[in-house]
Protein backbone atom coordinates (compact mmCIF):
# COMPACT_ATOMS: atom_id res chain seq x y z
CA UNK A 1 0.00 0.00 0.00
CA UNK A 2 1.53 3.59 -0.92
CA UNK A 3 2.01 6.47 1.68
CA UNK A 4 -1.03 8.17 1.93
CA UNK A 5 -0.12 12.19 1.22
CA UNK A 6 -2.99 13.13 3.56
CA UNK A 7 -0.73 11.27 6.37
CA UNK A 8 1.87 13.32 5.62
CA UNK A 9 0.19 16.57 5.85
CA UNK A 10 -1.16 15.32 8.83
CA UNK A 11 1.86 14.90 10.47
CA UNK A 12 3.74 17.88 9.34
CA UNK A 13 0.63 19.68 10.51
CA UNK A 14 0.89 17.91 13.91
CA UNK A 15 -2.54 16.23 14.01
CA UNK A 16 -0.84 12.59 13.16
CA UNK A 17 2.74 10.70 13.46
CA UNK A 18 4.57 9.86 10.14
CA UNK A 19 3.75 6.65 8.55
CA UNK A 20 6.38 3.98 8.40
CA UNK A 21 6.87 1.04 7.16
CA UNK A 22 6.62 -0.64 10.34
CA UNK A 23 2.87 -0.09 9.62
CA UNK A 24 3.03 -2.20 5.87
CA UNK A 25 3.21 0.96 4.18
CA UNK A 26 5.61 0.49 1.04
CA UNK A 27 7.92 3.13 1.44
CA UNK A 28 11.78 2.56 -0.01
CA UNK A 29 13.05 4.57 2.84
CA UNK A 30 11.44 6.33 6.24
CA UNK A 31 9.06 8.41 5.38
CA UNK A 32 10.35 11.09 8.72
CA UNK A 33 14.01 10.45 6.62
CA UNK A 34 12.52 11.10 2.86
CA UNK A 35 11.17 14.75 4.50
CA UNK A 36 14.52 15.20 6.28
CA UNK A 37 16.68 14.85 2.96
CA UNK A 38 14.32 16.74 0.86
CA UNK A 39 14.54 20.20 3.79
CA UNK A 40 18.10 19.89 3.66
CA UNK A 41 17.70 20.22 -0.26
CA UNK A 42 15.78 23.39 0.55
CA UNK A 43 18.50 25.20 2.79
CA UNK A 44 20.60 26.67 -0.17
CA UNK A 45 17.53 28.53 -1.29
CA UNK A 46 18.36 31.52 -2.48
CA UNK A 47 14.90 33.36 -4.01
CA UNK A 48 12.73 35.63 -1.92
CA UNK A 49 9.78 33.52 -1.74
CA UNK A 50 12.04 29.85 -1.54
CA UNK A 51 13.57 31.55 1.79
CA UNK A 52 10.05 32.83 3.31
CA UNK A 53 8.44 28.81 2.76
CA UNK A 54 11.52 27.39 4.45
CA UNK A 55 11.50 29.95 7.88
CA UNK A 56 8.19 29.34 7.82
CA UNK A 57 8.28 25.59 7.60
CA UNK A 58 11.47 25.13 9.78
CA UNK A 59 9.40 27.14 12.59
CA UNK A 60 6.38 24.90 12.30
CA UNK A 61 7.99 21.57 11.41
CA UNK A 62 11.28 20.40 12.99
CA UNK A 63 12.42 17.59 9.93
CA UNK A 64 15.81 16.30 11.50
CA UNK A 65 14.18 15.98 15.41
CA UNK A 66 11.41 14.02 13.38
CA UNK A 67 13.88 12.22 11.81
CA UNK A 68 15.63 11.49 14.92
CA UNK A 69 12.83 10.04 16.64
CA UNK A 70 11.54 8.48 13.95
CA UNK A 71 14.22 7.54 10.88
CA UNK A 72 17.39 7.94 12.91
CA UNK A 73 18.98 4.60 11.14
CA UNK A 74 18.13 6.42 8.11
CA UNK A 75 19.93 9.22 8.87
CA UNK A 76 23.29 7.22 9.45
CA UNK A 77 22.81 4.75 6.96
CA UNK A 78 21.96 7.39 4.11
CA UNK A 79 23.29 10.73 5.36
CA UNK A 80 27.39 10.42 3.71
CA UNK A 81 25.69 9.16 0.29
CA UNK A 82 23.28 11.81 0.56
CA UNK A 83 26.00 14.53 0.90
CA UNK A 84 27.70 13.27 -1.72
CA UNK A 85 24.68 13.23 -4.55
CA UNK A 86 24.62 16.70 -2.56
CA UNK A 87 27.77 17.93 -3.97
CA UNK A 88 27.01 16.43 -7.30
CA UNK A 89 23.77 18.95 -7.41
CA UNK A 90 25.82 22.35 -6.63
CA UNK A 91 28.85 21.51 -8.76
CA UNK A 92 28.91 24.08 -11.33
CA UNK A 93 28.50 23.72 -15.50
CA UNK A 94 24.66 22.86 -15.17
CA UNK A 95 23.04 24.02 -18.27
CA UNK A 96 19.20 24.90 -18.89
CA UNK A 97 18.27 21.76 -20.52
CA UNK A 98 16.90 18.31 -19.64
CA UNK A 99 20.12 17.34 -21.66
CA UNK A 100 22.08 18.94 -18.78
CA UNK A 101 20.36 17.78 -15.69
CA UNK A 102 19.89 13.83 -16.92
CA UNK A 103 23.55 14.02 -17.10
CA UNK A 104 23.51 14.74 -13.79
CA UNK A 105 20.67 12.05 -12.53
CA UNK A 106 22.94 9.80 -14.56
CA UNK A 107 25.90 10.72 -12.58
CA UNK A 108 23.98 10.35 -9.08
CA UNK A 109 22.90 6.86 -10.14
CA UNK A 110 26.26 5.99 -10.48
CA UNK A 111 27.01 6.81 -7.08
CA UNK A 112 24.35 5.40 -5.51
CA UNK A 113 25.10 1.61 -7.40
CA UNK A 114 28.97 2.20 -6.36
CA UNK A 115 27.43 2.82 -2.62
CA UNK A 116 24.64 -0.23 -2.98
CA UNK A 117 24.66 -3.72 -1.63
CA UNK A 118 24.92 -5.65 -4.51
CA UNK A 119 23.64 -8.35 -3.53
CA UNK A 120 20.03 -8.53 -5.18
CA UNK A 121 16.39 -9.45 -3.92
CA UNK A 122 13.81 -11.67 -5.58
CA UNK A 123 10.16 -11.27 -5.91
CA UNK A 124 7.99 -13.82 -7.31
CA UNK A 125 4.69 -12.51 -9.54
CA UNK A 126 1.06 -14.17 -9.40
CA UNK A 127 1.68 -16.17 -12.47
CA UNK A 128 4.84 -17.65 -10.65
CA UNK A 129 7.74 -15.56 -12.62
CA UNK A 130 10.30 -14.12 -11.05
CA UNK A 131 11.63 -10.53 -10.95
CA UNK A 132 15.02 -9.51 -9.38
CA UNK A 133 16.42 -5.97 -8.43
CA UNK A 134 19.63 -4.72 -6.31
CA UNK A 135 19.46 -2.68 -3.22
CA UNK A 136 19.82 0.22 -4.99
CA UNK A 137 16.38 1.11 -5.46
CA UNK A 138 16.00 1.83 -1.23
CA UNK A 139 18.33 4.75 -2.53
CA UNK A 140 16.44 6.04 -6.03
CA UNK A 141 14.31 8.76 -3.60
CA UNK A 142 17.66 10.66 -2.58
CA UNK A 143 18.50 10.74 -5.93
CA UNK A 144 14.48 12.02 -7.24
CA UNK A 145 14.22 14.65 -4.33
CA UNK A 146 17.18 16.64 -6.12
CA UNK A 147 14.93 17.59 -9.48
CA UNK A 148 13.55 20.44 -8.07
CA UNK A 149 16.78 21.98 -7.39
CA UNK A 150 19.17 20.36 -10.32
CA UNK A 151 15.71 22.24 -12.50
CA UNK A 152 16.42 25.64 -10.46
CA UNK A 153 19.69 25.78 -10.41
CA UNK A 154 20.01 25.22 -14.12
CA UNK A 155 17.36 27.97 -14.48
CA UNK A 156 15.00 26.07 -15.75
CA UNK A 157 12.71 26.85 -12.82
CA UNK A 158 12.38 30.37 -10.62
CA UNK A 159 12.22 28.13 -7.58
CA UNK A 160 12.20 25.31 -5.90
CA UNK A 161 9.17 23.09 -6.90
CA UNK A 162 8.20 20.07 -4.85
CA UNK A 163 5.76 18.05 -7.03
CA UNK A 164 8.18 18.20 -9.88
CA UNK A 165 10.05 15.24 -7.57
CA UNK A 166 9.49 12.10 -9.77
CA UNK A 167 7.19 9.62 -8.45
CA UNK A 168 9.57 6.84 -9.47
CA UNK A 169 10.92 3.90 -7.25
CA UNK A 170 13.80 2.66 -8.91
CA UNK A 171 17.02 4.11 -10.80
CA UNK A 172 17.00 4.78 -14.65
CA UNK A 173 19.65 2.21 -16.20
CA UNK A 174 21.07 4.61 -18.70
CA UNK A 175 21.01 8.17 -19.98
CA UNK A 176 17.57 8.43 -22.00
CA UNK A 177 15.89 6.74 -19.58
CA UNK A 178 16.99 9.49 -17.12
CA UNK A 179 15.54 12.19 -19.76
CA UNK A 180 12.79 10.05 -20.70
CA UNK A 181 11.83 10.30 -16.90
CA UNK A 182 12.21 13.86 -16.41
CA UNK A 183 10.27 14.75 -19.68
CA UNK A 184 7.74 12.65 -18.26
CA UNK A 185 7.63 14.62 -14.95
CA UNK A 186 7.53 17.81 -16.17
CA UNK A 187 4.68 17.13 -18.72
CA UNK A 188 2.69 15.24 -16.18
CA UNK A 189 3.54 17.21 -12.65
CA UNK A 190 3.95 21.01 -14.20
CA UNK A 191 0.06 21.35 -15.48
CA UNK A 192 -1.34 20.11 -12.80
CA UNK A 193 1.29 22.49 -10.46
CA UNK A 194 0.21 25.17 -12.52
CA UNK A 195 -3.81 24.33 -11.73
CA UNK A 196 -3.27 23.86 -8.01
CA UNK A 197 -0.96 27.21 -7.65
CA UNK A 198 -3.73 29.11 -9.69
CA UNK A 199 -6.68 27.32 -7.11
CA UNK A 200 -4.38 28.58 -4.22
CA UNK A 201 -3.98 32.21 -5.37
CA UNK A 202 -7.53 32.36 -6.23
CA UNK A 203 -8.39 31.33 -2.35
CA UNK A 204 -5.74 33.58 -1.02
CA UNK A 205 -7.09 36.26 -2.83
CA UNK A 206 -10.41 35.74 -1.41
CA UNK A 207 -9.02 35.51 2.31
CA UNK A 208 -7.64 38.78 1.91
CA UNK A 209 -10.92 40.64 0.62
CA UNK A 210 -12.44 38.52 3.49
CA UNK A 211 -10.17 39.12 6.39
CA UNK A 212 -8.23 42.69 6.48
CA UNK A 213 -5.15 42.39 7.96
CA UNK A 214 -3.52 44.14 10.87
CA UNK A 215 -0.59 44.85 12.80
CA UNK A 216 -2.64 42.56 15.90
CA UNK A 217 -4.15 40.64 14.09
CA UNK A 218 -3.12 37.12 12.75
CA UNK A 219 -6.12 35.73 11.40
CA UNK A 220 -4.83 36.25 7.45
CA UNK A 221 -2.00 34.57 8.16
CA UNK A 222 -3.81 31.69 10.06
CA UNK A 223 -6.23 31.19 7.00
CA UNK A 224 -3.33 31.16 4.67
CA UNK A 225 -1.85 28.37 6.71
CA UNK A 226 -5.40 26.68 6.85
CA UNK A 227 -5.68 26.98 3.02
CA UNK A 228 -1.51 25.16 2.70
CA UNK A 229 -2.11 22.54 5.34
CA UNK A 230 -6.13 22.01 6.37
CA UNK A 231 -4.97 19.63 9.25
CA UNK A 232 -3.58 22.50 11.11
CA UNK A 233 -3.72 21.97 14.67
CA UNK A 234 -4.17 24.68 17.37
CA UNK A 235 -0.68 24.14 19.09
CA UNK A 236 1.00 23.90 15.08
CA UNK A 237 -1.12 27.30 14.51
CA UNK A 238 0.27 28.88 17.50
CA UNK A 239 3.78 28.21 16.85
CA UNK A 240 3.63 29.28 13.41
CA UNK A 241 1.77 32.23 13.97
CA UNK A 242 3.84 33.29 17.25
CA UNK A 243 0.60 33.31 19.19
CA UNK A 244 -0.60 31.66 22.53
CA UNK A 245 -2.28 27.86 22.54
CA UNK A 246 -5.37 30.19 23.42
CA UNK A 247 -4.97 32.39 20.72
CA UNK A 248 -4.50 30.33 18.19
CA UNK A 249 -7.69 28.48 19.49
CA UNK A 250 -9.69 31.25 19.25
CA UNK A 251 -7.83 32.10 15.56
CA UNK A 252 -9.20 28.65 14.88
CA UNK A 253 -13.02 29.51 15.87
CA UNK A 254 -13.23 32.55 13.83
CA UNK A 255 -11.97 30.12 10.95
CA UNK A 256 -14.81 28.06 11.23
CA UNK A 257 -17.29 30.46 11.59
Amino acid sequence: MPTDANAIEAWVAGSGSPPRASEGLNDPLGVAAIVHFFFASLAPASAGRDRQVRRLLQGLFDAEAEASTWSGADLVHYGPLWRGLRKITDEPGLEPSLTSISGRLAQMARLVRRAADHSELVATLPDGRTISFGHDHLRAWLVMIMVPTLLQRSGLSANLLPSLVPRHKFLCSSFAEWRDLLAECLFSQAPLAARSLDRMEREMSRLHERYRRTARSRLVDAAELRVALPSLTRNKLAIAVNATPAGAGYLMRQLER
